[in-house]
């Protein structure tokens, strides 16, 4: 997978909005991944949670 950089300028208002936004979606991402018997599902779901964690760990980065 090949990497590609995107640069986006954010007030501190609009990136704590983004940041909480996401935060919520990990949240409901780790609810449902709890709640799921089907094993591919479960793993898909994972991966998502994971790259989740990556953005809002680069999110919480100053700049």
């Amino acid at each position: 997978m090949t990497a590609t950089e995107v640069t986006l300028t954010l007030n501190d208002e609009e990136k704590e909005l983004i940041q909480e936004i996401l935060e919520e979606r990990h949240r409901s991402l780790l609810m449902e991944i709890s709640h799921t018997d089907h094993h591919h599902f479960k793993v898909v779901l994972q991966k998502k949670a994971r790259l989740l964690e990556s953005v809002l760990i680069r999110l919480a980065v100053p700049v």
